[in-house]
């Protein structure tokens, strides 16, 4: 039990460091823009018991997204976006797979020189 436990707790720091900012990203994407109150505002109030977690909830909504499908600065930046990501890739893969193939063909005594020329400079 011990050794599990040892185990989970990487796993469970992992958990809270990659999840909780996730859920607050997404909580505050679903919220209201609302000026001059700071997004890291607490909202749930759990004094107030179940109606509290209600009206939480009741004020998160989809409005934000529905807005980025009618904007066109969004649309623009995201098609900008996906054709410098389909050009990098490719020129990743131009370049990469000869480099890889000729690393592959390369003598036993020289595939840690040219590993450590490709891993090193990044």
């Amino acid at each position: 039990m011990k050794r599990a436990a040892l185990i989970a707790l990487p796993y469970a720091w992992l958990a809270a460091l990659f999840l909780v900012p996730f859920l607050i990203v997404f909580k505050i994407s679903l919220s209201d823009t609302a000026l001059a109150i700071p997004p890291y505002t607490p909202n749930l109030d759990f004094s107030a018991g179940w109606a509290g977690i209600r009206d939480f909830f009741a004020g998160l909504d989809f409005e934000n997204f529905a807005f980025l499908t009618t904007d066109d600065l969004y649309w623009k930046a995201y098609l900008s976006s996906l054709k410098i990501a389909v050009i990098s890739t490719f020129m990743t893969l131009l370049v990469g797979y000869p480099i890889a193939y000729g690393m592959s063909r390369a003598a036993d005594e020289w595939r840690p020189t040219l590993l450590m020329l490709v891993i090193l400079p990044f």
